[in-house]
């Protein structure tokens, strides 16, 4: 299955050794954002992936570029146009201190600025199986929203699969009448969707579908509901919980008529920037190699918690590495 993905590429600044910003002079700089980590890892996973987006077009978007390559993601559809590319500080958390993410300059970059009529969407469109889009789209400025949305109609006009992240970011959002506005865009782009990417707080908050669940089945009646009403095939996310040891994860699938949950993992964390994304190719792979519900989830759950052991945003996991962990957990050496 050949894969592509519409999302922006972002410029990630790392203090070594979970140092904080006012702790040093150096910082490790890599090139990132859902859709990079999502293809990046498909790639390795043996799919065939494309990204389309835009670049500055000076050293910085040609380095983003050559990472591109670098990462087994075809360029064809890379764009360039502008001075600035979307970048945030990650200061990575350790024990009870929580990892910081600070945003810089997204509104301005060259992704954020093109029109749909700087790509080529029925072009991309006839090339992919599966088209994905980031809801990072939906809230950078009216041109990428409105680009997300010419794709979503021109990919499920051509009987393309569409894969929709919600990813939605309080922060990105906090201006008067935002939360609205985001709503009806998401709206507008669900009924051109095939498998959605989200959680129950998604559906509720942002969107006003259904109350906060109280149980695990109250739950699996509210997403159910909303494939119906919106019939989407798939809806997958994952839950996170704690107990005395620490961190735990667990993945999640449903269609209309069936739910799957895999086991659930304890996690050891190194960077947990990009483990979604990981969950994200997993379910991708699963559909790709037509996998059940069930060996699908647990694919991509296993695959999340091995990128929270790999630094930074980027899974770098392979299908020997996720079904090594699967079959054999305690296995810590191979040779």
């Amino acid at each position: 299955m050949k894969i592509g993905a519409f999302g922006e590429v972002m410029l990630r600044l790392t203090p070594p050794e979970y140092l904080l910003l006012e702790q040093t002079n150096n910082l490790r700089m890599e090139f990132t954002g859902t859709g990079v980590n999502l293809l990046s890892n498909l790639g390795h996973l043996g799919q065939e992936v494309s990204l389309m987006t835009k670049l500055p077009a000076n050293r910085l978007g040609q380095a983003a570029a050559a990472n591109l390559k670098k990462l087994g993601i075809a360029t064809d559809y890379v764009g360039y146009s502008g001075d600035h590319l979307g970048s945030f500080f990650a200061e990575v958390g350790y024990g009870p201190r929580a990892t910081q993410v600070t945003y810089q300059n997204r509104r301005n970059s060259a992704f954020s600025l093109a029109a749909g009529a700087d790509y080529d969407l029925s072009a991309f469109v006839s090339e992919m199986d599966l088209i994905h889009i980031c809801g990072i789209s939906l809230s950078l400025t009216e041109k990428t929203a409105a680009t997300a949305q010419a794709l979503a109609e021109t990919a499920a006009a051509a009987g393309k699969l569409v894969c929709f992240d919600f990813n939605f970011r309080p922060s990105l959002n906090d201006g008067a009448g935002q939360r609205e506005l985001m709503k009806q865009r998401y709206l507008a782009i669900l009924p051109f969707v095939d498998l959605v990417f989200g959680s129950t707080r998604d559906l509720v908050e942002l969107l006003g579908f259904g109350e906060t669940p109280a149980t695990t089945a109250e739950a699996e009646e509210l997403i159910q509901a909303f494939l119906k009403t919106y019939q989407i095939r798939w809806f997958a996310g994952t839950k996170r919980g704690h107990d005395e040891k620490g961190s735990l994860l667990t993945g999640l699938l449903y269609t209309e008529a069936e739910s799957c949950t895999s086991q659930t993992y304890s996690l050891q964390v190194l960077d947990r920037i990009g483990a979604g994304d990981a969950f994200a190719a997993g379910i991708l792979w699963g559909i790709a190699q037509e996998k059940t519900l069930a060996e699908t989830v647990s694919f991509a759950c296993a695959n999340a918690v091995l990128a929270h052991t790999i630094a930074g945003d980027v899974p770098l996991t392979t299908e020997k590495m996720v079904q090594h962990f699967m079959s054999a957990p305690q296995v810590d050496l191979l040779r």
